[in-house]
């Protein structure tokens, strides 16, 4: 699948909760989110654009854990790329498999993160530590689909919202890295 996506920095989240239900979105749920980074040993993924992680997500004394690869971004206007997760039933066990075959871990990256939908978008509030404050707006297109056009109604969106500047095609990982 391909990850169609755009992100935008801003200082809070009162004005955009608030018109987010304006707008007919439907808050999900809200989730800690710990995500831990790996770098390959045969290519510098931040040379290259890409990201292999694993994200742990507490949920009612259990925990979900993805294992997510992230291809370079597609576009110069969004973070646009293509994007692979399973599921796994082990973090540490899952580390210990890519540290054996020499990757890296690069960072770890922690969130609290609200989930909105609209249509067949999905909308993050994210409160990044020691990074910021963000809104997510993404969706998803099989990889034989043009994504321009979902691009424009993330942008749309954004509009809607009164978000038309702080965009940020930065991954939070890059981000943390300058922080």
């Amino acid at each position: 699948m391909i990850e169609v996506e755009v992100k935008a920095s801003i200082k809070d989240f009162v004005a955009v909760r608030e018109k987010l239900i304006n707008i007919g979105a439907v808050k999900i749920k809200k989730e800690y989110q710990i995500d831990v980074y790996y770098n390959a040993p045969h290519k510098d993924f931040g040379e290259t654009d890409e990201a292999l992680r694993i994200r742990e997500i507490p949920e009612d004394g259990e925990k979900r854990i993805i294992l997510t690869y992230k291809g370079a971004k597609l576009d110069n206007l969004s973070k646009t790329r293509k994007e692979i997760e399973v599921d796994v039933s082990n973090a540490e066990n899952t580390a210990l498999i890519l540290e054996n075959l020499g990757f890296r871990r690069a960072a770890t990256v922690k969130k609290d993160r609200d989930i909105y939908h609209i249509d067949k978008f999905v909308v993050t509030l994210d409160t990044v530590y020691d990074v910021g404050n963000f809104v997510e707006i993404e969706t998803e297109a099989h990889e034989d689909e043009e994504t321009s056009e979902s691009i424009k109604k993330i942008f749309n969106i954004y509009k809607k919202l009164g978000i038309e500047e702080g965009f940020e095609r930065r991954s939070y990982l890059e981000l943390m890295a300058i922080g």
